[in-house]
């Protein structure tokens, strides 16, 4: 008895060893060892792709993280989520943050080569985290085996806020927009090391949504020198930045680098940012501060990528490299949402303004939500409040919600943000690569009729689980269309790929699911993408 108990446990023994080593990888940053999981997938999680941004490195561009010894770690738990105001992410907060996760299906071999998706996360550029239980893909990932198109998913941490965007004259160029940098250098990991994990590193597919959506276009209009993925998708890209004025405007008084240093006692020269460096983060000091300068922004919005001397990341506006067919010509695939605006519009809901003290309202609700509105004139304002009217029930959530100051913003909203954005692409975009386009207009019952199909809603349908039942099946049919569009760079037959003679949108809405004009508001979104107010807006 006693002899069979040990060839038991022995046996056992082995096997947990043949799953372990089938489970570790050899890569630049060190030795790992995954898990399996319950439903069909591998993980490793916590992987670090660059050195801490911490002491003197905070601030600067990354730097690729290299081993320092052979030892074996387990990769179970997520790393660090980078500084941001409080939330749910899932991990602890520390300035050392740089990681990344792979998720593949079980049992994929070293050899597989399957194609690769790397998830950027939203949060415009100020929160969020690739630990949120929000960006699980089990779903994702069981969905494509189940389709025959199995993939692998990467996603990734990348410096934030004050931490990832500082900008100032004094800030050197190659150190500028380091949250980008960040995506970048995490692009390059993937090159190097996505084979151990059994993908294929010429078949990479980058995917964000909101300001992850921002960057996958930016990495399009600022590549790197060295070819890092050959298809990209974009959930509601802002084209890709809200704004995105020069360095220099954030040293104005008033504006952001000017506060923070007013904030921290630092003095502006060339001793500041080594004086920024030395202010303490364990004691939440400079968090403190960077998360009370954002709760004290509209809509969280303190910092965006800014435009800076040659050198830097992004060295001209989005608009001008578009308009100039300055970008990297790879399939693209693209959307926006029924109502992007209204969950960047609460702030004027149920103010219950009319006439000249709503018109006002308005004004003062634009003109917060760029960084230096020193650069809006009077006759754009007037323009906007003309094409945007009060009490117009074309305007605003499809539920009629009848606050007019709330519907004006938010219609206003998801086409200055969004949708005259994703236009201005597509349309100097089409005759140079594959472009795919959609307007996704599903609203998913239970969700509060106030937001209409509202920003980011999409993501429940994607990332499931699926809220409820009834949109199973459509749910199934959009992930599908993103499946395909990896694996094949188009989402499918019935998806015509755009061009500027027939312009046409996949409309994504539950029983029908069909080709349409990219023709509405377009009255609208032509006036947004004249030059005169693409520069106003620093577009």
């Amino acid at each position: 008895m006693k002899s069979h108990t040990w060839w038991t446990l022995t046996i056992a023994l082995l096997s947990g060893c043949v799953a372990s080593s089938s489970l570790d990888v050899t890569l630049t940053s060190g030795n790992f060892r995954g898990i399996p999981t319950e439903n069909g997938t591998e993980k490793w999680l916590g992987i670090p792709y660059a050195t801490p941004p911490t002491g003197k490195l905070r601030f600067k561009a990354p730097t690729a993280f290299i081993k320092s010894n052979n030892s074996l770690q387990q990769a179970s738990t997520f790393g660090n989520a980078c500084p941001q105001p409080p939330a749910n992410l899932g991990a602890a907060m520390s300035e050392d943050c740089l990681f990344l996760n792979v998720w593949r299906p079980q049992n994929t071999s070293s050899d597989a080569k399957l194609p690769v998706l790397v998830w950027i996360h939203g949060g415009a550029y100020t929160n969020g985290a690739a630990s949120e239980a929000q960006y699980d893909p089990t779903r994702i990932i069981t969905r494509s085996i189940d389709v025959g198109k199995p993939i692998i998913f990467v996603s990734i941490n990348y410096r934030l806020n004050t931490f990832g965007f500082l900008a100032s004259t004094l800030v050197a160029p190659q150190d500028l927009d380091a949250g980008l940098l960040d995506q970048r250098l995490a692009f390059g990991f993937v090159q190097d090391n996505i084979a151990a994990f059994g993908g294929d590193a010429s078949k990479v597919t980058i995917w964000g949504q909101s300001a992850g959506a921002g960057s996958v276009e930016s990495h399009l209009l600022y590549p790197s020198d060295r070819p890092l993925f050959r298809a990209a998708m974009a959930d509601s890209s802002t084209g890709p930045f809200k704004s995105s004025p020069p360095a220099s405007t954030y040293d104005k008084p008033g504006l952001p680098f000017n506060r923070l240093l007013g904030a921290t006692g630092c003095t502006f020269g060339s001793q500041a940012l080594a004086c920024l460096q030395d202010v303490p983060f364990e004691v939440r000091t400079l968090l403190n501060i960077s998360n009370a300068m954002i709760a004290g922004t509209l809509n969280s919005q303190l910092w965006q990528p800014c435009v800076g001397p040659a050198g830097s990341f992004a060295d001209a506006r989005a608009s001008v490299k578009i308009q100039n067919e300055e970008f990297l010509h790879v399939p693209y695939f693209a959307g926006t949402n029924g109502n992007e605006g209204t969950t960047f519009s609460e702030s004027v809901e149920g103010l219950n303004l009319t006439g000249a003290a709503q018109d006002e309202a308005f004004v003062n609700f634009i003109g917060h939500l760029v960084i230096d509105n020193s650069t809006l004139t009077t006759d754009i304002y007037d323009e906007i409040l003309t094409l945007w009217p009060a009490n117009d029930p074309l305007l605003g959530a499809p539920f009629n919600t009848g606050d007019s100051l709330f519907d004006r913003a938010e219609a206003w909203y998801t086409d200055q943000m969004f949708l005259s954005p994703r236009r201005l692409f597509f349309e100097n975009g089409a005759s140079l690569q594959p472009m795919f386009a959609y307007y996704f207009r599903e609203f998913i019952p239970g969700q509060n009729p106030l937001l209409g199909v509202f920003h980011a809603s999409e993501l429940l349908l994607l990332f499931g689980p699926v809220p409820t039942p009834v949109e199973t099946e459509f749910a199934n049919q959009m992930l599908d269309f993103y499946i395909n569009f990896i694996n094949d760079l188009n989402p499918g037959p019935s998806w015509p790929r755009y061009s500027t003679e027939s312009r046409s949108v996949m409309q994504l809405l539950r029983g029908n699911i069909t080709v349409i004009p990219d023709t509405w508001d377009i009255d609208k979104t032509q006036f947004l993408l004249t030059q005169k107010v693409l520069n106003e807006f620093q577009k």
